[in-house]
């Protein structure tokens, strides 16, 4: 509630962090790649790229009943039946689950034969305390934990650059900083050892 009336006050509060530009750049570009289908998308409290992917059904799945999710439920154990979605969205959510193994599992499990899940994490990130932060992923955790799927395309987002404005850029300084947002997303790199996280495409 603090946090939607000081971004009412505020407006340079809703500008994204160049983190999440960065992202959102590499996401649509995977989103271009998805064929019309039956969509999963996992958390959030309301479907964010609803308008960016292809779909002929489109349900979200939520541990918040107060978010009306279309599925109320754990990511651990969905309750759904096997063979159903073609596309899985799960953006920023494997670093607060307390088993993500588990959990890509399941989303596996609810996938068609060929059907595509597209995930994201953080690798470098100041501590979340809501919802429960758990873990930072690397490209080879990654490669594990997606191991069960027939093809895995990691991505990594952002720079040294990006990742240490990341950490800079928190609490009140933040009314000043996120004006240059868009300019420090921008420095982003292929090959870096220091991203900001990454984007995963899985195909079952």
């Amino acid at each position: 509630m603090l946090k939607k009336l000081a971004e009412k006050c505020i407006p340079t509060l809703k500008i994204p962090s160049a983190s999440r530009i960065s992202l959102n750049r590499l996401l649509f570009k995977q989103f271009k790649r998805l064929k019309p289908g039956i969509v999963l998308e996992i958390g959030g409290s309301y479907s964010l790229y609803k308008t960016k992917i292809p779909f002929t059904k489109y349900l979200r799945l939520d541990i918040d009943e107060g978010t009306k999710p279309d599925i109320y439920g754990d990511v651990h154990e969905i309750n759904w039946g096997p063979g159903y979605f073609d596309t899985v969205i799960a953006t920023e959510l494997l670093e607060h689950l307390y088993d993500p193994q588990k959990a890509i599992n399941e989303i596996k499990r609810v996938m068609k034969k060929g059907g595509v899940c597209i995930a994201s994490t953080r690798f470098i990130q100041h501590y979340l305390r809501v919802p429960l932060d758990y873990y930072r992923f690397t490209t080879d955790s990654l490669k594990y934990l997606f191991n069960g799927f027939s093809r895995v395309e990691i991505y990594p987002h952002g720079s040294r650059i990006q990742s240490a404005w990341q950490i800079l850029n928190i609490g009140a300084v933040k009314i000043i900083l996120n004006l240059f947002n868009p300019l420090i997303s921008l420095f982003n790199f292929k090959n870096t050892r220091t991203p900001c996280g990454f984007v995963v495409y899985a195909v079952k």
